[in-house]
């Protein structure tokens, strides 16, 4: 069946390295059961012309080229604003490491369209290969220990779970939630600007919802892995600390600063003990920190030893 294309709804998904798991997503999109969509890629600065690849393998796709790597934000925020611009009212981002289900999208549209305040939905997450794969979805946001959770469990029988926060690996936003809590924060770059858009989102008087039933698989980190695995522990240190700050007033900072501050002296007793891998990942950590402290915030300035 060929894909309609109103352009209504928009699947987004945002390119860096990996082609191959790009091109899976890709295949996978062309056995959904709902089928009126059009499909954009985001070329987010990858080195090799990898758009000519994708082009000649899925002619359908749309092709949105940027000249460097904008982190997932600022990739994300490109092609919404070039989705919005044509019109859609739904947009469904998909990391390029994921696989979805064959009737995902038509299960997160059908919720969406039966509950008209939300302004964003997911799937189950899957994570892992064959049969061992871990499911979770239903996002949390503990403020006193300033930390986030992917749970695993829902409500029994429950269709839609509403959640704090939703994982970016697969989000399907309303245009109009968009237009009143605007679009990811591109000061964090990489990691938690998901859980921030959902935060937004909530405090528009919008909602999250999960949907049990839709499910992706995810393989996760696949563009930090290798060397740029220690990207994670700077990105995760300097953006949680960013977050908790940014939404926490007066004296309920002080127990989400002490459990950060907690955490962070853990690192800093036991990492050393763990061999080079553990001394690069507090040396990322103790750079995460530093550039919170000074305001450096974006695409990192500091990271070139671990590319």
């Amino acid at each position: 069946m060929s894909i309609n294309k109103t352009g209504k709804l928009y699947v987004l998904i945002l390119h860096w390295q990996e082609l191959q798991h790009t091109l899976a997503c890709l295949n996978s999109l062309r056995a959904l059961t709902f089928r009126d969509f059009r499909i954009l890629v985001v070329d987010n600065g990858s080195e090799t012309d990898d758009g000519q690849t994708i082009s000649r393998q899925y002619p359908e796709v749309e092709l949105l080229r940027l000249p460097e790597n904008q982190g997932f934000a600022g990739g994300c925020n490109a092609g919404i604003k070039y989705c919005l611009d044509k019109g859609a009212e739904w947009i469904w981002l998909l990391n390029n490491d994921t696989k979805v289900g064959m009737d995902s999208l038509e299960l997160l549209l059908d919720a969406g369209e039966k509950n008209h305040k939300a302004g964003a939905l997911s799937g189950m997450v899957l994570t892992g290969a064959g049969e061992t794969f871990a499911a979770s979805g239903r996002g949390e946001i503990d403020f006193k220990k300033a930390k986030t959770y992917l749970r695993p469990d829902v409500p029994n029988g429950a269709t839609v779970v509403e959640c704090d926060w939703l994982s970016g690996s697969n989000l399907l936003l309303r245009a109009s939630a968009l237009a009143e809590s605007g679009l990811f924060d591109e000061d964090y770059f990489l990691y938690f600007e998901d859980t921030d858009l959902c935060h937004r989102i909530r405090l528009a008087n919008w909602k999250c919802l999960l949907v049990p039933a839709a499910k992706v698989e995810h393989v996760g980190g696949a563009s930090t892995e290798g060397k740029r695995r220690f990207w994670r522990a700077y990105y995760y240190t300097r953006n949680r600390l960013l977050f908790f700050r940014r939404y926490l007033t007066g004296a309920s900072r002080w127990p989400a600063h002490l459990s950060i501050a907690g955490h962070l002296l853990r690192h800093a007793l036991v990492l050393p003990f763990r061999g080079p891998i553990g001394r690069k990942q507090l040396k990322a950590e103790y750079l995460g920190f530093t550039d919170y402290v000074n305001g450096r915030l974006g695409r990192a300035k500091c990271l070139d030893w671990c590319d």
